[in-house]
């Protein structure tokens, strides 16, 4: 009797979602405009944690394709500097592209990761991910470290969702595709780590900012809903941020499982409805003033 495959572990985990996620760079910048809109109420609450204004610096991490950059170049203003930053390669050469197309001249780009910061010790005003730091190995060190880039007084402001639960636009197909890829549940189960849900119970962000040094901390949900033009359009945004689940599958297995996603999922695109539910934490804290600032 052979012995059962080990969980992947916490590091190769975040490591095949950021591959993942950057070999569909072209795919998921084509969604800008419908994922700009969806997280638009908490794009509003994470600059006004942030604290952003004309003239400040600013560190953005898991920049994507530079959805959020935009916002965050209008905010600094002229004067100001977006430094985005991304670990994938393929996200950080559309956020740069894009940023030209916009104009934004106050926009630099570069690959880094976001746990393990490659900039000088206390020399932003602001940081910030929007739906990026629930993908961390270990949010509570990034943070630590992250609070020593902040300049004493300065402020980290991060989005993540919230619980499985609250969140039915991916959790409903999530459970239905992994049901059609593991029927009998005999997959190992994964340990605790990144993944769009691993910060989102209640206080636990905030207790992680308050652990790794900061004050002032503060917290908000908001309800942001997904809309979607059909379910063609829904459905074709399941494939591409969950089609690995069923891969592997038989075609006419991932045909019935696809199935059963635009079953369940159809009353998120009812015109008369409320779009397909999700909620969104925003989390932020000061750097407290005087403190080192340098690694040691």
């Amino acid at each position: 009797m052979g012995s059962e495959p080990a969980p992947p572990s916490i590091e190769s985990r975040k490591e095949d979602i950021v591959d993942s996620w950057d070999a569909r760079a072209e795919q998921w910048d084509a969604w800008t405009p419908v994922v700009d809109a969806w997280f638009a109420p908490a794009t509003a609450l994470l600059l006004e944690h942030l604290e952003v204004r004309p003239g400040h610096r600013v560190l953005e991490l898991a920049a994507g394709s530079g959805g959020f950059t935009r916002h965050l170049a209008h905010a600094v203003g002229p004067e100001g500097r977006v430094l985005a930053t991304d670990t994938g390669p393929n996200m950080v050469k559309l956020a740069a592209r894009n940023a030209l197309a916009q104009g934004l001249t106050n926009v630099t780009t570069r690959v880094m990761d976001g746990e393990h910061p490659d900039v000088s010790w206390a020399s932003m005003d602001g940081v910030t991910s929007r739906q990026g730091v629930m993908f961390f190995a270990d949010p509570g060190a990034a943070f630590a470290q992250l609070l020593r880039v902040l300049r004493p007084g300065g402020r980290l402001s991060v989005s993540v969702f919230t619980t499985s639960a609250r969140n039915p636009f991916m959790s409903v197909p999530a459970r239905i595709l992994s049901h059609w890829a593991d029927p009998h549940g005999t997959s190992p189960k994964l340990p605790e780590g990144p993944g769009p849900f691993s910060l989102g119970k209640p206080g636990q962000l905030a207790e992680t900012l308050r652990r790794a040094g900061y004050d002032d901390v503060r917290s908000d949900t908001v309800a942001c809903a997904l809309r979607m033009p059909s379910a063609d359009d829904l459905l074709r945004f399941y494939h591409e941020i969950l089609g690995d689940t069923v891969r592997e599958l038989p075609p006419m297995q991932q045909e019935r499982a696809w199935a059963e996603v635009r079953q369940a999922c159809g009353a998120f695109v009812d015109p008369s409805g409320p779009g397909a539910p999700s909620e969104i934490l925003v989390g932020s804290g000061r750097r407290p003033a005087g403190g080192p600032s340098r690694p040691g």
